[in-house]
């Protein structure tokens, strides 16, 4: 099945919704489409909604794909005016309690924020009312 992405721009951000099956190799074509389509969009802030994908990475995979968009997104940099920033909207046991992905993202130069709530995931990029619906 792997991971399904629906984007929709709003005015101060990307939101993007992710659903399906946690793989790690669809983790990462996960993470190129992402990045994709956020550059496509010029997007400097990004809401990536992965309350919908059931699974739990190992600790190496968390590693890895933390280590992935790193890679992929330093890449794509020239083109942006600013490095973007990505809340992660997720629960347990996709998200590690310990934040452990978002530690080696951060680690490695990507402006990124794991949270449990959606007004949270608002607040964290600054991409506007908290207490509206994306």
């Amino acid at each position: 099945m792997g991971i399904l992405l629906k984007f929709e721009a709003k005015e101060d951000f990307l939101y993007c919704w992710a659903s399906g099956a946690y793989s790690f190799e669809d983790g990462c074509s996960m993470i190129r489409e992402l990045l994709a389509e956020s550059a496509q969009h010029g997007a400097t802030r990004v809401l990536v909604d992965c309350m919908q994908i059931e699974g739990s990475p190992s600790k190496v995979e968390r590693y890895e794909l933390a280590e992935f968009m790193a890679h992929e997104l330093s890449d794509l940099l020239s083109g942006w005016k600013s490095s973007p920033r990505f809340a992660v909207l997720g629960k347990e046991p996709l998200v590690d309690q310990n934040r452990f992905s978002e530690l080696v993202a951060t680690n490695r130069g990507v402006q990124t924020k794991t949270v449990e709530q959606i007004e949270d995931a608002l607040k964290w990029p600054g991409v506007g009312n908290p207490g509206g619906q994306p």
